[in-house]
């Protein structure tokens, strides 16, 4: 989302559930980025959606609705391109039933592709063979991109796949990659076998 801002020009919200918009200034500072120039000028903003529902004292901001409601209104003021949500999997849990989060989950995606908005939509790996938290998050997205941290010759190392990118041939393999100060640098070049 950063380098959105910096090198398209592209405003963008990341709309945090788990992190506090604190931790990920430090994160990002860490990583040797630099948030606060975008942020003073509106183009990069962090939602902390703990603190939203602190003040509110309540869990109006744990559905899709209310999402929904919030984002409309930062998009448009905002002129946001780019927007990441962290993550599906505290909104899921809301949910009474697995058919309901379903729905309300493929609706926002309609709502995101009506935004015309690029969007990163973070969630969890499921347990017992499922792919997700709740084994259907990736199916509304047109890609799906899963990130692991993998024992490569008894070593641990961050490794990215493309199991889904609709409408495109794309590479299949488990490559590893870094983060540096301008983002993940995928050594494409290199494959990880046996994970």
């Amino acid at each position: 989302m950063l380098n959105g801002v910096e090198e398209f020009s592209e405003p963008g919200i990341y709309v945090s559930y788990e992190e506090s918009a604190k931790t990920l200034r430090e994160t990002l500072r860490n990583f040797g980025m630099r948030p606060e120039g975008p942020e003073s000028k509106g183009t990069l903003n962090f939602i902390d959606m703990g603190e939203m529902r602190k003040l509110s004292q309540g869990d109006e901001f744990l559905d899709f609705d209310s999402l929904e409601s919030m984002l409309t209104g930062l998009i448009d003021a905002t002129s946001a391109k780019r927007l990441v949500v962290d993550s599906l999997a505290v909104l899921g849990l809301h949910y009474d039933n697995l058919n309901d989060f379903r729905r309300e989950l493929f609706q926002f995606g309609r709502f995101l592709s009506e935004k015309e908005i690029t969007s990163i939509l973070v969630t969890e790996a499921g347990e017992e063979g499922r792919l997700t938290r709740f084994g259907i998050e990736q199916f509304i997205a047109d890609s799906f991109i899963y990130l692991g941290l993998d024992n490569v010759k008894g070593e641990l190392r961050r490794t990215i796949v493309v199991r889904k990118m609709r409408l495109t041939n794309h590479d299949v393999c488990v490559h590893p990659f870094l983060i540096t100060n301008k983002g993940m640098k995928v050594s494409s070049d290199v494959k990880v076998e046996g994970v």
